[in-house]
């Protein structure tokens, strides 16, 4: 038994051993997990395959869209034998390959250890380098992350009001992923932790007194991009486990539920998609962050999921949450999605439903809502999403929107199928629509609903950087001051990585 013990050990130990069922020793590129392929020798940029032998890549996930059997078939899911070592029956601890998951659920639990995208504009740079390196070494140990720093220009158009302001920049930093702690010889569990830290800084103004969304009075959030508050704060800092051959997960700590709950491949993060916060998740849905939960997610066949999270809802920010458990602020959101992979000859798509049940300050309160990404065609570069939904009274509290809608039409690789430009890449063109109502606690309003329009681009410069510019116009901001629209002009430019 203790030779048994030690052998899984060590195991843990050899990086150097490969761990990818890839044999052929080329690189794959994920195209964020749409049409994922071997990537072309002269595609391979110098940042990655100098820190990164390809027998060691894991590709990069998309949260959203469901992990592609050949990322997958990546990882080497059986290692019950060593030629060197003998059988392994115990545990391997800080696995360098995490356990498996499941499609969907490897989509939103497992980073990848990639972050030098190919066919960038320019193919090296020391910064890509530096980064690939350090995102390698650490995944030798199970650390698995992606981290975001961007710079932000936000200017709004005509002056919203004497006395208010009308440009904001920022620094913005988001560092969220999983360390892969331990896991069975068989690949069957494990146990993981998932974590996130933000930090955001406005420059010249206090992002905590002032922003786009106060100068123009709008229910949305145009400047989604800023994730500030007092300092760096932690959303999300869980202790999960992954049961039964990758088919069921369960999450217990602080979470930020937004990170695995209404995912959606087309408009998903605050930045590299549309910018408004909006479209980032479902404007009326109460997905709390940096509050106490648990989070159970079971996916027993390739085509259906089941996510539930209940989480406290009281919290304030850089607090201790277990200070703030009570069952009068508790929230409980289930979410059910069928993926399929070719609907009606369009192409692959995941249709989402959900279902949260609120209570706060001791009134219930309920809420239903839909969300829905569709590639349009089998071999299209276009693809759809929708998110909509209600919420009564009680529920609509929590985020001030009674109802909403935001849908759009993202077209990835606009310029060309191959070299810069390609999907490989964050190149993207959007177009998005938003209404909302307001929620009986933000009346008096001037105006009961508001309506907005989004245009972004993404450009990808090197590896790890690319360029968004973005333009929004809010029509009827529900608390403007004194006009019934905003122009909001912005470019941001994000290292991810």
């Amino acid at each position: 038994m203790k030779t048994d013990t030690l052998t899984c050990i060590l195991l843990a130990g050899l990086s150097s051993l490969p761990l990818l069922a890839d044999e052929s020793g080329e690189y794959i590129d994920s195209a964020f997990g749409w049409n994922p392929a071997p990537l072309p020798p002269n595609d391979v940029p110098d940042s990655l395959s100098k820190t990164l032998p390809a027998e060691l890549q894991h590709s990069r996930r998309q949260p959203g869209v469901p992990t592609p059997a050949l990322i997958l078939g990546q990882l080497q899911r059986d290692l019950n034998s060593d030629d060197k070592s003998g059988p392994c029956r115990g545990w391997i601890f800080f696995p360098s390959s995490p356990q498996k998951f499941m499609p969907y659920l490897d989509s939103i639990f497992v980073p990848g250890n990639t972050c030098a995208e190919p066919c960038a504009l320019i193919s090296e740079d020391p910064f890509s380098t530096s980064a690939q390196y350090v995102k390698t070494a650490l995944s030798r140990v199970g650390l698995q992350y992606n981290l975001t720093i961007s710079g932000d220009y936000t200017h709004v158009q005509p002056r919203p009001a004497p006395g208010l302001r009308r440009a904001f920049g920022s620094v913005n930093t988001s560092l969220w992923g999983s360390w892969f702690l331990a896991k069975s010889c068989d690949n069957s569990c494990g146990i993981f932790m998932t974590y996130e830290v933000d930090w955001g800084k406005g420059v010249n103004f206090n992002e905590n007194r002032s922003s786009a969304q106060d100068s123009i009075g709008s229910l949305s959030n145009p400047q989604g991009c800023l994730r500030g508050g007092n300092g760096a704060f932690i959303p999300n800092l869980a202790l999960g486990a992954s049961l039964f051959d990758g088919t069921f997960v369960f999450l217990v700590g602080t979470l930020d539920v937004s990170n695995y709950l209404d995912q959606n491949a087309y408009s998903a993060s605050w930045s590299g998609n549309l910018i408004n916060q909006s479209f980032n998740y479902n404007p009326c849905l109460p997905l709390q962050w940096a509050n106490f939960g648990v989070l159970t997610a079971w996916q027993p066949t390739e085509h259906f999921y089941w996510l539930y999270a209940g989480t406290s809802a009281n919290t304030p920010v850089n607090h201790n949450p277990f200070n703030y458990i009570t069952s009068d602020n508790w929230i409980h959101v289930s979410e059910i999605g069928f993926i399929f992979d070719d609907v009606f000859g369009m192409g692959p798509g995941t249709y989402r439903l959900q279902y949260t049940i609120t209570t706060n300050d001791g009134q219930n309160g309920s809420g239903a809502a839909l969300n829905f990404q569709q590639q349009l065609g089998r071999n299209s570069q276009l693809g759809f999403f929708t998110r909509c939904g209600l919420m009564d009274d009680q529920a609509a509290e929590f985020t001030g929107v009674q109802s909403a809608v935001t849908a759009g039409f993202v077209l990835q690789a606009p310029f060309t199928s191959q070299g810069w430009g390609s999907k490989s890449n964050h190149d993207q063109v959007a177009l998005g629509f938003l209404w909302e109502r307001a929620a009986d606690s933000e009346k008096p309003c001037r105006y009961d609903s508001e309506y907005g329009v989004e245009l972004s681009a993404v450009a990808q410069i090197t590896p790890t950087f690319y360029l968004q510019p973005d333009i929004q116009y809010i029509f009827n901001p529900v608390h403007s001051p004194e006009r019934s629209g905003e122009w909001i002009f912005q470019i941001q430019g994000v290292f991810a990585f």
